[in-house]
């Protein structure tokens, strides 16, 4: 068994939750995370992040681009945003979807606001997907 902890700047998501894996959306892909694992450091991209709690129920959480620290011990996250399931308010982040992509389209972005859009629809994308079911284009 290994812990996870996941902040926000505004809140404690989870603290100290007790688990037997943790997938992450890293930089380059998504990683299963197992206790033991070798110390990492990596940065995480907007998407789901699932754990498995030692009772065997797996939880998932989206989160923004963040950072992710593993050592032995436990997995520590600092997300720029995060919310669960119930959270996510399907109208809301269906409409911000649709105006991200409208400035993708219309918009003459430079490099870093075409960045910053992309990584937005991702992570609106993923709290769609949490929300189960809701379409993401």
């Amino acid at each position: 068994m290994f812990k996870l902890n996941l902040m926000t700047p505004e809140k404690k998501m989870v603290a100290g939750q007790e688990l037997e894996e943790v997938t992450v959306p890293a930089f380059k892909g998504e990683l299963n995370i197992l206790p033991g694992h070798a110390p990492l450091m990596t940065t995480l991209q907007p998407g789901i992040l699932s754990y498995k709690l030692k009772s065997g129920e797996t939880m998932k959480i989206a989160i923004g681009w963040g950072y992710c620290q593993v050592s032995p011990e436990a997995v520590n996250i600092l997300a720029e945003l995060a919310c669960a399931a119930n959270e996510v308010d399907t109208k809301k982040v269906q409409e911000k979807l649709k105006a991200e992509e409208a400035k993708l389209v219309n918009a003459s972005l430079d490099d870093m606001d075409w960045q910053l859009a992309q990584h937005e629809i991702a992570r609106l994308k993923a709290e769609l997907e949490l929300a189960g079911g809701a379409k993401a284009h």
